[in-house]
């Protein structure tokens, strides 16, 4: 059916949310206490909309869509309302913006921008609150810039079911808090950062290292484990330094994490900055090496489809045997995103009939010349002293191999991976080049 939205007919199904319709339709409605994931509260009263036929403004986040409904968010009456909304917010918000690490991303930010009346009419003293409280599992709590949506304490009673925070206290007084004796400790607590509107609540591990405003994002696949969520890599290059990655940041995927991450894959962008520091092999070297008899090869199965095609084809072409195996931790996985398969692209090695048996691996290692090591940490703490080894690496290995080739990381490689449902999923590299060239080029080279 069709309902009105400021005099333009959009197309919905009966019985939708109209806060949902609004949003999947683009058009802009201020609120903070909805989330997709976590529904609506009705708390903060932001979505305020004028309906035709209604004595008084409704809250878009409980309203149900019907026919011939006509919605009007731009009118003065409501402009008004949402001034007076956010008068109530700020009245006792601190003004540090210029510290605050949401600057740039805060909603309240934006909405005071959009609709504030710039001058106070506080006569009494602000009530403060609570300032960097550390809940643990890297979240800093900022209570006096809350504006009490509810989404963090919705996330750990509704989502992880942990329960670990709640609104303590009423009226000016009323601020999240832990509950005594707890601290946030569940696998995905970081994602009551990415979750409040504004910035009350911090991650210690980005907290005052880098403004919004200067990260470029890319689009890219958690590698964390086979799941294969969907994140920002949020990354740049400054001025006397090379690129940095500064932060995973979840990307809605409805198909497979929603909009969540755990805090392990969330904070695996840290291994992406470990320069390669060592000394780089020649290609010439390994071509020489590759006349020996008796070659095995070892190949990541975290690497892409397009990665391990050209490795096959490479390992064909030299008489070299082919093994990947998985990297299985059986006290990892979870009912929700984690997976005991920390591969990322374990799927697409069965899919391209690389052998895994670790067992004909072990006993075909036994007799090989010549081992190379496609960035598999299976191998990094073996002995392997009788072979001649070469090892692909995208960050510094400390072994002494006798070949080491250095190679871009996925955040820096285009490619394609297939997660544990069978889902296909493209990931992006960033926009700075690597100093370590791609896998695929090398191979290249060496035909």
């Amino acid at each position: 059916m069709k309902i009105i939205i400021d005099d333009r007919a959009v197309e919905c199904e009966e019985g939708a949310l109209l806060i949902e319709v609004m949003l999947k339709n683009s058009i802009e409605i201020p609120h903070f206490c909805y989330q997709e994931d976590l529904g609506a509260d009705g708390n903060c009263r932001m979505c305020m909309v004028d309906i035709k036929g209604m004595k008084r403004p409704q809250i878009a986040c409980n309203t149900f869509v019907s026919e011939n409904l006509e919605v009007s968010t731009i009118s003065e009456n409501i402009t008004e309302v949402k001034r007076s909304i956010l008068e109530l917010e700020l009245l006792n918000h601190p003004v540090d913006c210029a510290i605050c690490d949401q600057a740039g991303e805060c909603k309240l930010q934006d909405y005071y921008m959009d609709f504030g009346l710039y001058d106070s009419h506080l006569t009494t003293a602000k009530t403060k609150k609570g300032k960097h409280i550390d809940l643990g599992s890297n979240v800093m709590l900022d209570q006096e810039r809350c504006v009490l949506c509810t989404r963090c304490t919705r996330f750990t009673s509704n989502i992880t079911k942990t329960g670990e925070l709640g609104i303590i206290g009423r009226g000016d007084s009323a601020r999240v808090g832990i509950a005594p004796g707890r601290e946030l400790n569940n696998p995905y607590a970081m994602n009551v950062v990415e979750l409040c509107p504004v910035g009350a609540l911090t991650s210690k591990d980005f907290r005052f290292k880098q403004r919004v405003w200067f990260l470029d994002s890319t689009k890219s696949i958690c590698h964390g484990c086979s799941r294969g969520c969907n994140i920002h890599v949020d990354y740049n290059e400054t001025k006397y330094s090379d690129e940095k990655i500064h932060r995973f940041r979840a990307r809605r995927n409805n198909k497979i994490n929603q909009s969540f991450l755990c805090d392990y894959g969330r904070l695996s962008y840290t291994e992406l900055n470990e320069s390669f520091n060592g000394e780089v092999s020649h290609v010439k070297d390994l071509a020489d090496l590759l006349k020996e008899d008796k070659k095995l090869a070892l190949v990541s199965p975290s690497m892409s489809l397009q990665q391990l095609q050209a490795i096959k084809s490479f390992c064909k072409n030299n008489a070299i045997e082919l093994f990947s195996l998985a990297y299985i931790d059986d006290s990892f996985g979870d009912e929700w995103l984690r997976t005991n398969d920390m591969s990322a692209n374990f799927a697409g090695v069965k899919e391209l009939e690389i052998n895994y048996d670790e067992g004909k691996f072990n006993s075909s290692l036994q007799d090989a010349h010549v081992v190379i090591n496609f960035d598999h940490k299976y191998l990094k703490n073996m002995d392997l002293n009788n072979k001649r080894v070469v090892h692909f690496a995208t960050s510094h290995v400390d072994s002494d191999y006798e070949l080491i080739f250095a190679i871009a990381d996925f955040a820096h490689d285009s490619g394609t991976i297939i997660n544990c449902d069978g889902i296909r999923q493209d990931f992006y590299a960033t926009k700075y080049e690597s100093s370590n060239p791609r896998l695929v080029d090398i191979l290249e080279e060496l035909r």
